[in-house]
């Protein structure tokens, strides 16, 4: 087990610094991208906007970072993508629906028939930061 004094310490405002310039990784588990694949569900009630870090990986040399911001209620929710590194091609199309109770974020394989690409089954990790309502739905 990690000794998570070694690494962390009280900062400014009330935030953790990491100490000697460490930082975080991340390597899964995955999920493979297929038509409508399901990345992440959640409540209206609970968080009014999340932001995402989305990593692809399709093969050696088809690799994707993207950076997508959600903000939704009941019945509208906003997708940004606002940055987005690739190595040779995009790889990932993002999307957000809502209904009255959740929002839904799905992930759809790019395809394109005349370049010959086709990123169906490409691996995916991503991490979140949740913000939550400060608002309650009312009924």
């Amino acid at each position: 087990m990690q000794n998570l004094q070694k690494y962390l310490t009280d900062g400014l405002k009330n935030t953790l610094l990491f100490k000697n310039n460490s930082g975080i990784s991340h390597k899964g588990p995955w999920k493979q991208v297929y038509e409508n694949t399901l990345l992440d569900r959640w409540y209206v009630g609970d968080f009014a906007s999340v932001e995402y870090t989305i990593s692809a990986d399709f093969d050696v040399n088809n690799k994707e970072l993207v950076k997508v911001l959600i903000t939704a209620s009941r019945d509208n929710a906003s997708l940004i993508v606002y940055a987005r590194s690739n190595t040779l091609n995009d790889i990932l199309n993002i999307t957000a629906t809502v209904n009255d109770s959740y929002v839904d974020v799905i992930l759809n394989p790019v395809i394109d028939t005349e370049a010959g690409t086709d990123f169906t089954g490409a691996k995916v990790i991503h991490t979140a930061q949740y913000f939550h309502a400060q608002t309650p739905l009312i009924v």
